[in-house]
């Protein structure tokens, strides 16, 4: 695989295997003057966000947290360049914020993953030094660290790149969280295409920390990635035994039979089901849910059904190349 090919991808293998927001608390109600949008932001409806934030900034140039609020915002709507402007802005407002520094790197890795050949060096290196700011500013930032193994597994040499700095990582994120240690070691694992490895890792993590979910998740995408699809649909279908509104699992079912064409009738059923719920902050895209519902209706020979939910996922994403990709295909 080509360096800019590899830049391009790396971001669905890091979100696959480091599902760290599967044990986040639910964040307080927001409140203050910046309540609305962060409400409409946390519930990624980001167009309504961009029109309550871009005329509160405009309204309060020293307002850092309606800067970064924007800049996440504009993010959110795959405007990269324009989400690094508002974000360097407020790393200015608030120099010291290192949940400021975190977003503005993930700005600019997502810039970097859109620029130009010419420009992407440049934007991998901003990014890079961001993410060490963060870690500088605050060590135990383990959110960070994640994007550090990310940055280093698939940057090219030429741009930071490297294993060894990615198991570093990897060290200290385990000092801080035994879980998401393993996590971003089986990581390391699948990037050097040691499934069997990265399988190892997951398991023994397991026995230490029976029942864990983000271990059981994270699992089950290693197995979608060695398409053992009957042992990915049964450690999905166990979570929800456990927690049937274990929403990403039951994405991920779904997900599982777009993938591989078996049990596409509890595939929809589970997508239908996780369309219906509330969006919630980190949680994989309803733009998403829709493409793969698509892909199973079409699979099953309904192909107006299947345009239908094309149509949905590029109405809610219209960067989501592979929705307009199938569309296109299907005629």
């Amino acid at each position: 695989m080509k360096p800019t090919q590899r830049w391009t991808v790396a971001v669905v293998v890091f979100a696959i295997l480091a599902p760290a927001a599967l044990a986040a608390p639910a964040p307080a109600p927001p409140s203050g003057p910046l309540a609305p949008g962060i409400q409409a932001f946390e519930a990624r409806r980001y167009e309504e966000a961009r029109k309550f934030f871009a005329p509160y900034a405009a309204a309060h140039p020293r307002d850092a947290d309606a800067a970064f609020y924007l800049g996440r915002t504009l993010l959110g709507l795959r405007k990269a360049d324009e989400a690094v402007d508002w974000l360097e802005k407020a790393a200015k407002l608030a120099p010291r914020r290192s949940d400021v520094h975190l977003h503005l790197a993930r700005a600019y890795g997502r810039a970097a993953q859109e620029a130009s050949l010419l420009r992407k060096p440049g934007l991998a290196k901003d990014a890079h030094a961001a993410w060490l700011k963060t870690v500088e500013l605050d060590p135990e930032n383990v959110d960070a660290r994640e994007d550090l193994v990310n940055f280093y597994l698939i940057a090219p040499g030429f741009m930071g790149g490297s294993v060894d700095k990615a198991r570093e990582q990897a060290g200290e994120i385990a000092k801080r969280d035994a879980v998401r240690g393993a996590i971003a070691r089986a990581n390391i694992a699948m990037n050097q295409k040691d499934t069997a490895g990265a399988e190892r890792i997951a398991q023994e993590a397991l026995t230490k920390h029976p029942g864990e979910p983000r271990l059981r998740y994270a699992l089950g995408l290693l197995y979608q990635a060695q398409e053992r699809w009957d042992a990915a649909f049964e450690i999905y279908e166990a979570m929800l035994a456990t927690d049937p509104d274990a929403w990403n699992a039951l994405y991920q079912v779904g997900r599982t039979a777009a993938l591989s064409g078996q049990r596409l009738d509890r595939g929809a059923s589970a997508l239908k089901r996780y369309l219906g719920h509330p969006q919630e902050p980190d949680a994989p895209p309803l733009a998403n849910a829709h493409y793969r519902l698509g892909m199973i209706y079409e699979k099953q020979g309904n192909k107006t059904a299947a345009r239908a939910e094309y149509q949905a996922a590029i109405r809610l994403d219209p960067k989501l190349d592979d929705a307009r990709a199938a569309l296109k295909k299907l005629g």
